[in-house]
């Protein structure tokens, strides 16, 4: 690999940690508060929050996933 390569690839990487901690430091927790509030929503929004809530779900098991399957292939290599 020639340096320029790796200095790109560690850039990247870099670049992952950081979008990663952002993920990390999601104000999930919030709609657990939202969500209790008196009249809240009506049930055709709470139809529409929770297939986002469930689409979320999927993406970051899908992220963890691919994350696992990075490490181990990267670890794997020589």
């Amino acid at each position: 690999m020639e340096k320029d390569q790796l200095a790109h690839l560690e850039q990247r990487i870099h670049h992952l940690i950081t979008v990663t901690r952002a993920v990390s430091n999601d104000p999930h927790e919030e709609l657990l508060k939202i969500i209790h509030r008196p009249g809240w929503t009506t049930p055709a929004e709470v139809a529409l929050v929770t297939n986002a809530v469930d689409h979320l779900i999927k993406q970051t098991e899908s992220l963890n996933e691919a994350r696992t399957n990075l490490l181990d292939g990267a670890r794997a290599v020589g």
